[in-house]
């Protein structure tokens, strides 16, 4: 057993490393693929972490497409930047970057170059923008084959100008210096920025959307310097860049926060990343790949330890990779390969939920095999009836041997459909009319009474008698009476008098002083004086002794009670409802309860009458059980039958055992329906009919026989002879459990009213399979029993689900001591 496991195990560890290593292959393989994820999850992460406030330092001046038309068209003329540049320089900004590339193309321009050159010369803080050709890496350098100056630039080889080229390979990559030949060119944020720096690029962090940074369009700058506004106060030591934002002229890219994110807001965000220190860090993108990968085997470890958790691994490793990856991308700033983590993950997911599907579809395809089986059967056997009677008819003739098999038949074809009806939802015939009163839950007309008699009851201080048999609900009728009364606002005390000894119960109900009997160790109030102004409920008052009759009598006539040892009386003021299961008028006659008592107690008398009275209650009462506690789960039409036929001896007590045992039955097969198998056999009596007696019934009649497995899987319509065999081990399972582990009555169960050569066959196969499961406890050598059943799988694996539970209770028992 261990060795079959530990090879699955491996086998499944295996092909858990192959689709991790294949998955990583691929996105090695396919590096743009790759790239392309790791940008969406950054940008899911970015966006999921929201804006962050750009640098405070930096003023956008841009030259909207109403400026545009406002001014002129376009190239505006350069004396406007001559007059942007003057103004700036005037109000003490640190740095200018005029974004906007000047071209010397443009011949109606040359007659201001002069006014501009000046202009920049006089400011000394200006730097201008200057456009690389190609580009190409080279040992960690970057080159281009040329570069065009601003017309300044070509009038005054001393103003300092800046490339404001970019490189996008899923990110946005700006070369901090481009060679030409002898002339190395600074990125224009760089050169702004005056920052020295040992990279060789930067990858921009949109840290926000453009907007957020301080910006001016051209024209509400003109109306501060015209008004003379005190906000140009905040203008002085700032870094200021000129661009244009008219996305008809200007080239625009997207960002997380932005669809059309103009050039000149590129390069704030490049001159941001730079003050800040704060550029996405790509050095650990290559071992961000070997480090998930790690991480993808440690779960593929977590997942094989935790066999019986697999959900729980799966969320939680989900959670810690998330956390992962959220921080790295947005608190470090690092270029992670996300994918390389993700992917693969998401890979053994889809597996294991495919696995999980063909697991769940096997099962399903079990019950459908059964379930198919069943009717063909049920329509094969009225077929028979129908020949048989026509037979019959023909002949005129009566035959004792024929009458006997339509008999049997239509005792077979009645049990067929009765299993058809197990396995279809029960409609209720009282949707909407039950009532609950108080924890009462009922319909019929004789509980409506009660109920009515409770309201009449409760308001007064009387004292209440409440009959009826065990389990009918006497105690919430008290609870009911004491809600509804004018002591609701003060205890309710439940004492149940036939579980205790007379002089047990006198002290309980009376109390006791220190000393007055041995252990009496100190004072204690007894349930008389907790009840105080309250109420007390006395179950089973039928069954005290004389004795305390007498004492309880004083009670109810003047309220004082006495603890036992004390000579001292105490007034009390309780409500007494009494309950019991006897008949206490009968009582007083054969002289075992005192009539005056009977009288005293007897002042209102509220009669609960038992279940099997009121049977239109029994679907109300399951109903609400299972709303209660499984709510996902209903009755079948055959259980709903058959809890209406019981004669319910423990009442309303007994049916909500039966339905929590039920649910605790077919929540473990995973089903939603309470059928006919989940019931005691007492309620169901014959009426239950499913494959696994059909399997039995065949087997007997082939008396167990060494060929009985294949010939009752032929006489059941050419069927798995594992279906069969694994049915046959599941009811033995069954009923060794509903035996209490007896082996002698589970073999007389299984065989039947049969010779002894049968039930010698039907022992050893019952001990075979009990033998098989102690020989593989005592391999495994775990001693707790979730250890044991992980280790299991293969003895769960053919077996239908419906005798799951069963195995469950055999292994317990198995663990726990040693068949002989």
């Amino acid at each position: 057993m261990n060795i079959l496991n530990e090879l699955k195990s491996k086998k499944k560890t295996i092909l858990f490393l192959s689709i991790t290593i294949l998955v990583s292959l691929l996105l090695i393989i396919f590096p743009d693929f790759r790239k392309s994820v790791d940008e969406e999850i950054q940008t899911v992460v970015v966006k999921t972490r929201g804006e962050v406030n750009p640098d405070t330092n930096i003023i956008i001046i841009h030259f909207s497409a109403d400026d545009i038309a406002r001014i002129g068209p376009w190239p505006i003329k350069r004396n406007y930047y001559a007059l942007l540049i003057n103004q700036l320089s005037n109000l003490g900004v640190k740095k200018i970057g005029l974004e906007i590339f000047l071209s010397s193309r443009f011949v109606t321009q040359s007659v201001y170059d002069n006014l501009l050159r000046k202009e920049i010369e006089k400011s000394g803080k200006v730097v201008l923008s200057s456009v690389a050709g190609k580009i190409n890496t080279f040992d960690n350098n970057f080159y281009t084959d040329s570069l065009s100056y601003p017309s300044p630039k070509l009038l005054d080889e001393s103003l300092v100008t800046g490339h404001i080229n970019y490189i996008y390979d899923n990110e946005y990559k700006i070369p901090l210096q481009l060679i030409d030949k002898d002339i190395r060119e600074e990125a224009f944020a760089y050169q702004i920025s005056e920052l020295q720096s040992n990279e060789k690029y930067l990858l921009v962090n949109f840290v926000s959307s453009w907007k957020r940074i301080r910006n001016y369009s051209a024209l509400e700058f003109a109306k501060l310097v015209y008004d003379k506004s005190p906000e140009l106060r905040k203008f002085k030591n700032k870094f200021v860049l000129i661009g244009i934002s008219d996305i008809q002229i200007a080239q625009t890219i997207k960002s997380p926060f932005d669809d059309q994110l103009p050039g000149m807001a590129l390069h704030a965000f490049a001159l941001d990343n730079l003050l800040n220190a704060r550029s996405i860090k790509d050095d650990y993108y290559p071992s961000s790949i070997i480090f998930f990968l790690f991480l993808i085997l440690g779960f593929i470890y977590l997942r094989n330890i935790t066999k019986g958790r697999i959900i729980i691994s799966y969320i939680i490793a989900g959670v810690i990779f998330l956390l992962i990856i959220f921080f790295a991308v947005s608190e470090f700033n690092l270029k992670i390969s996300s994918s390389s983590l993700l992917l693969p993950f998401l890979s053994l997911i889809i597996f294991d939920g495919i696995q999980f599907f063909l697991r769940g579809q096997k099962v399903l395809k079990g019950a459908i095999d059964e379930t198919t089986l069943l009717r063909n059967l049920l329509v094969s056997k009225e077929k028979e009836l129908f020949s048989l009677q026509k037979k019959l008819n023909e002949s005129g003739e009566e035959s004792l041997q024929l009458s006997n098999k339509i008999n049997l038949l239509r005792n077979d074809i009645e049990k067929l459909k009765d299993n058809e009806d197990d396995r279809s939802k029960a409609l209720s015939d009282y949707q909407g009319k039950n009532e609950e009163f108080c924890g009462l839950i009922y319909t019929s007309s004789s509980m409506k009474k009660v109920v009515e008699l409770i309201k009449k009851a409760a308001p007064t201080d009387s004292t209440v008698l409440i009959t009826g048999e065990s389990g009918t609900g006497k105690e919430l009728v008290a609870r009911a009476i004491h809600t509804l009364s004018k002591r609701n606002d003060q205890n309710f005390i439940a004492v149940n008098c036939g579980a205790l000894m007379d002089s047990l119960l006198e002290s309980e109900l009376f109390g006791h002083i220190k000393g007055s009997f041995t252990g009496a160790t100190s004072d204690k109030p007894g349930r008389f004086e907790l009840a105080d102004r309250g109420t007390i409920f006395l179950d089973e008052i039928g069954d005290t002794s004389e004795n305390f009759q007498v004492k309880m009598l004083r009670v109810l006539q003047s309220g004082e009670i006495e603890k036992v040892g004390s000579t001292k009386v105490q007034r009390v003021s309780v409500r007494v409802v009494a309950a019991t299961n006897k008949n206490l008028s009968e009582l007083v006659k054969a002289k075992n309860f005192r009539e005056d008592l009977y009288y005293r107690l007897n002042v209102i008398t509220i009669e609960v009458p038992p279940l099997r009275e009121r049977k239109e209650d029994v679907e109300a009462i399951a109903t609400s059980i299972l709303q209660t506690d499984a709510p996902e789960i209903s009755l079948s039409k055959a259980v709903l039958k058959s809890l209406k036929e019981y004669q319910w001896k423990g009442n309303v007590r007994e049916l909500e055992s039966v339905i929590k045992r039920a649910i605790i039955f077919a929540r473990s097969e995973k089903r939603n329906l309470i059928q006919l198998s989940d019931l005691p056999k007492e309620i169901v009596k014959e009426a239950r009919f499913g494959f696994e007696d059909l399997v039995l019934e065949s087997l007997r009649n082939k008396r167990f026989s060494h060929s009985s497995i294949n010939e009752t899987a032929k006489e059941l319509g050419n069927v798995n002879r594992t279906m069969v065999s694994e049915n046959l081990r599941g009811l033995v399972l069954k009923t060794f459990v509903e035996n209490e582990f007896n082996i002698e009555k589970s073999i007389f169960a299984v065989a039947g009213n049969a010779d002894n050569e049968v039930k010698e066959r039907v022992r050893l196969k019952v001990q075979t399979f009990l033998n098989n499961i102690q020989n593989d406890i005592d391999k495994t050598g775990a001693k707790d029993i979730e250890t044991i059943k992980k280790q299991f799988s293969s003895k769960y694996k053919n077996l239908p689900v419906k005798f799951h539970f069963y195995l469950d209770e055999v292994i317990k028992w198995s663990s726990q001591s040693i068949i002989r």
